[in-house]
């Protein structure tokens, strides 16, 4: 009867899972700082384009290095944007995986966020041109009253090409758990 008493009593003890130990790791939504080793524009991308970005600090999960300082994330530009007339070119760049100082390459879902926005540029040029329209405006003792306001003619500049440099700051959101221990 002891026996059994203690069998179950190991077995409780084994499958509990607060005997398991806890895995370190970085939840999903998680922002790293990066930057980019060389610099991205536009200009010379397509998309598809490979592209590669360092780690400056340790980033530490409890009293795990999860990161360390100079591991490379790699990704591609998975959405490119060609200036046009209103408009500034645009690109959208997607990590696939990061690459450890040891060597070891570990796939990694992430994206890159410009400035609290995940794509870069895409934003409306200065109108070209201006025409001067005048607005009636009656005042108060006054029959007469105007006032003359500039407003875009609709005609639009030509939109510019961007740029990354290695001295922006980028940041890497983690799109799914990124566990230390693998």
């Amino acid at each position: 009867m002891v026996k059994k008493i203690l069998l179950i009593i190991l077995t409780f003890c084994f499958l509990s899972p607060f005997c398991h130990s806890y895995e370190p790791y970085l939840p999903k939504g998680t922002l790293i700082k990066v930057y980019t080793k060389v610099p991205l524009s536009t200009k010379s991308l397509e998309e598809g384009s490979k592209v590669f970005f360092i780690a400056p600090y340790d980033v530490w999960v409890q009293e795990k290095k999860a990161i360390e300082q100079g591991d490379i994330f790699q990704g591609y530009v998975n959405f490119l944007k060609m200036p046009a007339k209103g408009v500034n070119a645009a690109m959208q760049i997607t990590i696939t995986e990061i690459t450890k100082k040891e060597g070891p390459s570990i796939p990694l879902k992430g994206k890159i966020i410009f400035s609290s926005s995940k794509t870069l540029g895409g934003t409306l040029t200065n109108p070209a041109s201006y025409n001067k329209m005048i607005h009636s405006k009656k005042v108060y003792g006054n029959i007469w009253g105007a006032v003359g306001q500039y407003v875009p003619s609709g005609d639009w500049e030509f939109g510019q090409h961007v740029e990354v440099t290695s001295r922006d700051s980028l940041f890497v959101e983690i799109d799914e758990n990124y566990y230390i221990n693998k």
